[in-house]
């Protein structure tokens, strides 16, 4: 009966182990592109980039690499704000 138990528990536990690893570990949300929450401001960096969406991946992982914890939304307008910024001068 004890030998059962134990293989149970042990079972049960490489379960979860399993279960718990597969898990994203990250707050991370949709691709940027393809979530339509931000589609007005997605159009508006693809314009200032002239549509190239590399360009815009690259650098919208830049800032979420630099500002950890912030929404799709404020990296987005960090990027524009950038943008537009550097083209002034």
């Amino acid at each position: 009966m004890g030998l059962i138990v134990v293989l149970l528990i042990v079972g049960l536990s490489l379960a979860l182990i399993k279960l718990w690893s597969s898990q994203p570990r990250s707050k991370v949300s949709k691709p940027y592109f393809s979530d339509p929450k931000n589609r007005k401001l997605q159009k508006r960096l693809l314009v200032l980039l002239n549509g190239d969406a590399t360009t815009a991946e690259r650098l919208l992982k830049q800032q979420r690499q630099n500002h950890q914890g912030q929404s799709d939304k404020w990296y987005l307008e960090k990027v524009i704000y950038d943008l537009e910024r550097d083209r002034r001068y």
